[in-house]
């Protein structure tokens, strides 16, 4: 169901602090950030830690290092939106595996990815959750990355499909599920050293635009796509296995609002 669009003013439609809602229990907060390469990153560095904004020089290509300041920049803002506290007063931690978080407010669980213009931030409460993007138009080659990480199962199932552009976009579905997941898992950094196995059947035959699952330890995870025009996308998030989700998508990207979409699950 659509919820109806909140009252903004071209003023105020820029800013996300202005139409953060409630964020209950059952809720999921998922921002679609514009990341444009014209965006000065001069803007945004006062509201970096000084930790960030050395990672940040240490970036070989220009381009990363500015899609990195303005995705920090944007996370500080609306974290800090939810948390009533100026962006530059967050104070990032990080767990072995290299996930950040907020050792201030650790009930407030979030992932955020980028890819290419494309910023995407999930926000919760007290359930560990992961997303991943990827441009639609990125080149890549399906077959050896479905080599190098599937298993012999899922790539002999990859195979059968009937032809190349569609074992290429479920490739890339497969991709973005995977590292979602394990961006929820606090496993996103060791992605080099696992295989993708998928702890759901059929995969490649079907498509749903959201399921649940469970992985070996029993914990229940909802699954969802949600793609927009020009990205594929996932959202994965812990759930109790009778428990609802409501996702509420806030989308920065058209005529510069930020439109809530809200999904009853």
């Amino acid at each position: 169901m659509t919820a109806p669009y909140l009252n903004q003013t071209p003023e105020q439609s820029a800013t996300p602090a202005k139409v953060q809602t409630a964020l209950s229990p059952t809720a999921v907060h998922l921002w679609w950030l514009p990341l444009p390469r014209s965006a000065p990153v001069e803007a945004v560095e006062s509201l970096l830690s000084a930790d960030e904004r050395q990672r940040a020089r240490r970036f070989r290509r220009p381009a990363a290092a500015r899609r990195f300041c303005l995705g920090r920049a944007r996370l500080r803002t609306i974290l800090g939106s939810y948390l009533g506290l100026p962006p530059q007063h967050l104070r990032f931690a990080y767990t072995p595996n290299g996930k950040p978080y907020l050792p201030e407010a650790p009930h407030l669980m979030f992932s955020l990815t980028h890819a290419g213009d494309f910023g995407l931030l999930a926000v919760t409460h007290h359930r560990r959750i992961g997303v991943d993007v990827e441009p639609i138009t990125r080149p890549f080659n399906w077959r050896g990355l479905a080599r190098r990480c599937l298993s012999d199962t899922a790539y002999r199932t990859l195979c059968t499909l009937p032809d190349e552009a569609q074992r290429q976009a479920t490739m890339l579905w497969y991709w973005v599920r995977h590292e979602a997941w394990l961006k929820a898992r606090g496993e996103a950094s060791l992605r080099r050293l696992l295989r993708i196995d998928l702890p759901w059947d059929g995969a490649c035959a079907g498509y749903a635009s959201h399921i649940t699952m469970q992985d070996a330890s029993g914990q229940t995870w909802l699954v969802r796509d949600v793609s927009r025009d020009g990205a594929r996308a996932a959202l994965v998030v812990e759930c109790a296995p009778d428990a609802g989700t409501e996702v509420t998508i806030f989308d920065g990207s058209l005529d510069r609002r930020w439109l809530p979409q809200t999904y009853g699950l």
